[in-house]
């Protein structure tokens, strides 16, 4: 038998070791602090976000597995994947969309789910997209189309507007329309959303806040719509303007008083226990989606401590 091993076989067992190594090594203290205070934030309640963003970070991916299209409020229905949603909102003029998930996704995903849902697609309206990203606005274009407004902050209609001589990869962006504005209520129907800028994801990423009912009475719900699920590619200029975008929409947030915790990228708040729960609930039992006031903002407290310590893991950059 000969004993030699070649580079080949040792390469890999070396980088293996310095993998188990790297694992194994503990965090520094300003990583500890941040993680510490994160759990302690999180609870029981924000449990999975901790777990999420703290110890297991990870992008949404198109092998997400689907959800079942489900009924979360009087008002409020949900399509889409365990990575990324569309919240479809009911009114008496006709349907808004807050997302539109990716291009490909409207005629085997979007559609059929409304239908499920006994909504008509032909209703939508307008499609409030959070940001720039093929996966909430690609759909947009189909609704644009059948005759439905889409709206986007004006930053990101320049983020996603076609370059001139540059290759176009994926599908057509919908034609700029109306321009979200921070602060200013976007209104169709009854219902009325209003937007907060929260660049660093996108240059004019959004996040939502608006009324939705439970059994008849209203509740204020805020989606952070531009949530940056790993800190491993941005740079320290966006890192640190996302910092200060999650605290001012916590701010707002907070002024508002959200007190429904919704996402259009449920990676990180059990939203499959939730919709399981929603599917059995019986008369009287609490709304899984209803966090209360006094526990919204720890939400976003915890993405924040999560963060920086994802930060101090790149060595502060």
């Amino acid at each position: 038998m000969d004993n030699r091993i070649s580079m080949k076989r040792i390469v890999p067992i070396l980088a293996a070791g310095a993998l188990l190594v790297q694992a194994q090594t503990p965090d520094p203290p300003a990583v500890k602090d941040h993680i510490d205070r994160a759990r302690t934030i999180a609870g029981t309640l924000f449990a999975p976000e901790f777990h999420f963003f703290c110890i297991d970070p990870h992008a949404n991916a198109a092998t997400d597995p689907p959800i079942e299209p489900s009924k979360i409020f009087d008002n409020v229905y949900v399509v889409g994947n365990t990575g990324t949603v569309v919240y479809a909102v009911t009114t008496p003029g006709g349907i808004v969309l807050l997302d539109s998930l990716s291009a490909n996704e409207v005629e085997p995903v979007l559609l059929p789910g409304m239908r499920k849902l006994g909504l008509d697609p032909a209703k939508v309206k307008l499609v409030v997209v959070a940001h720039g990203h093929p996966d909430h606005f690609g759909g947009s274009a189909y609704f644009q189309e059948h005759g439905a407004q889409v709206a986007m902050s004006a930053a990101d209609w320049d983020f996603i507007a076609p370059k001139p001589d540059a290759p176009r990869r994926g599908a057509a962006p919908p034609h700029r329309e109306i321009a979200l504005v921070e602060g200013q209520p976007i209104r169709f129907s009854d219902f009325s959303v209003t937007p907060v800028l929260t660049p660093g994801h996108t240059p004019g990423a959004m996040g939502f806040i608006f009324p939705v009912k439970d059994n008849g009475k209203t509740y204020t719900a805020a989606m952070f719509g531009g949530t940056m699920l790993t800190a491993a590619r941005p740079t320290p200029e966006q890192l640190k303007q996302y910092l200060e975008s999650i605290a001012h929409f916590r701010g707002e947030a907070v002024r508002a008083g959200a007190e429904v915790e919704l996402q259009n990228h449920p990676l990180m708040d059990d939203f499959t226990g939730r919709l399981a729960a929603i599917k059995t609930r019986r008369p009287g039992q609490p709304n899984p989606f209803i966090v209360r006031r006094e526990n919204y903002p720890k939400f976003l407290d915890v993405m924040s401590e999560c963060m920086q310590a994802q930060i101090a893991r790149r060595g502060g950059k």
